[in-house]
């Protein structure tokens, strides 16, 4: 069972020698979450801004929601919630340092 994920900006995978934004094909066990998708990767929490889940933002505050955004939750979640999300074989993860942020407010 396996997840894409695509880095962008400066975060790069351990080990991996990947360009951003390259996909990187990762196993996953039935039941993971995104926090457990960052570790597996290499990437502090601290360093992400962003991530997409399917096209869909995980929604960390109030103004995704205001905008419109297409997201995973109708409303923002509070940090456990967030690095809790699950993710399933097949989906497809998009992860954007913090510093790309305001890219998406």
């Amino acid at each position: 069972m396996l997840v894409e994920v695509r880095l962008f900006g400066h975060l790069t995978p351990k080990g991996a020698k990947v360009a951003p934004g390259e996909a990187l094909h990762l196993p996953i066990e039935e039941g993971e979450t995104v926090g457990q998708v960052l570790a597996q990767v290499g990437i502090d929490p601290e360093e992400v801004g962003n991530i997409f889940v399917n096209g869909k933002l995980i929604p960390r505050g109030l103004y995704p929601v205001l905008l419109g955004y297409q997201r995973t939750s109708d409303s923002p979640l509070s940090a456990e919630e967030y690095w809790s999300t699950p993710v399933r074989p097949g989906d497809r993860i998009g992860i954007f340092p913090r510093k790309m942020s305001l890219v998406v407010v």
